[in-house]
């Protein structure tokens, strides 16, 4: 117990050091008071257009998880808005993105659905996010000129995009058209495991691909696909209002990179994508657009405190109001397979 209790305390000191590493180095490019011109100028409406755009995404993405998971159980959509929410403000103080844990664990809890199956439905959606984007990137660069930078009209890269979309969508279709032979993959796996935890290990492994039973149903797998792609419309326009916030006379399909590249950014796992997010925005405009650089590190500090900040004072303030406060978010996502009393509920 020491030792694990050691380890996250390590995993949490070591999120925080590349964090500040990330984000001195983002600075480290334009000087403060450069900066600060830059977010001055910036217009105020299309700045409170994005953050009006930002909840609505967080919205719609209740909406899609609901989707996901009708072939698991039935989930109102506040539950699934509320479970959501509360699993983006933890990613932003909890290291390697634990709140994609938490998420899933709480609504478990209070719907008395299978933690494995819910789990898995977060896995999906991160396959339909990255292919939604992905899908975005290649119309940006499909439709770019040399004017736009020799990066994002580099055949090798389109390649690049083709190839990791055909990749993503291979393993999701494997895993539920051929799930028989998915299954004995796991069990090929789970050889290396004592003989004691192989049955459960199986069963965790099969709730775990009913998380992608909605690929099943030719309905569900409109809903879906479709519905990610308007999201990723929905957060591109977001990011697009703050490009034109500080007054950058870009196409929209510039969006699209910078949103690829936010993306790429929140890879790194620090908390809340700090550091690596501004890095990566920061790079792709004034690398692929010719951006002065103090404007570009304005869009960065801006587009991040619209997409991170509102959703998690309403995570913040949903989850002090709910029965789990009292174990913590460690705890809640340490315990996936526990149920809530009738104390905790009531």
């Amino acid at each position: 117990m020491k030792g694990l209790l050691a380890s996250a305390r390590f995993q949490a000191a070591a999120s925080a050091v590349l964090a500040l590493a990330l984000f001195g180095f983002f600075l480290t490019r334009v000087k403060p008071a450069e900066i600060g011109a830059a977010i001055r100028s910036a217009s105020p409406g299309w700045i409170a257009a994005s953050v009006a755009i930002s909840l609505t995404t967080f919205a719609f993405r209740a909406l899609r998880w609901i989707w996901i998971l009708e072939p698991v159980g039935r989930v109102p959509w506040w539950p699934s808005y509320r479970a959501t929410a509360i699993g983006f403000a933890a990613n932003t103080v909890l290291p390697a993105r634990a709140g994609e844990v938490l998420r899933p664990a709480i609504l478990a809890r209070e719907r008395s659905l299978p933690f494995a199956a819910l789990l898995a439905s977060i896995v999906f959606e991160r396959i339909l996010d990255a292919l939604s984007q992905l899908s975005y990137l290649g119309i940006a660069l499909g439709t770019s000129s040399a004017a736009a930078g020799s990066l994002v009209s580099s055949n090798r890269l389109r390649v690049a995009v083709a190839g990791l979309a055909g990749i993503a969508v291979a393993v999701a279709l494997f895993a539920v058209l051929w799930r028989g032979a998915t299954e004995r993959f796991f069990d090929i796996l789970f050889r290396a495991l004592p003989e004691r935890f192989r049955p459960a290990a199986r069963r965790a492994a099969h709730t775990f691909l009913d998380g992608f039973a909605s690929l099943r149903t030719p309905r569900l797998l409109a809903l879906v696909g479709l519905g990610s792609l308007f999201l990723w419309l929905v957060i591109n326009v977001q990011v697009y209002c703050v490009i034109r916030a500080f007054g950058l006379r870009l196409p929209l399909s510039a969006a699209f990179v910078t949103t690829s590249a936010a993306v790429l950014g929140l890879v790194v796992p620090t908390p809340g994508g700090v550091g690596g997010y501004h890095a990566a925005v920061q790079f792709a405009l004034t690398r692929v657009y010719g951006a002065p650089v103090a404007t570009a590190t304005g869009v960065a500090l801006i587009a991040h405190a619209v997409s991170f900040v509102p959703i998690s004072l309403i995570g913040f303030a949903l989850f002090a109001a709910s029965p789990w406060r009292r174990k913590g978010w460690k705890e809640l996502s340490a315990e996936p397979e526990g149920r809530p009393s009738s104390a905790e509920l009531g």
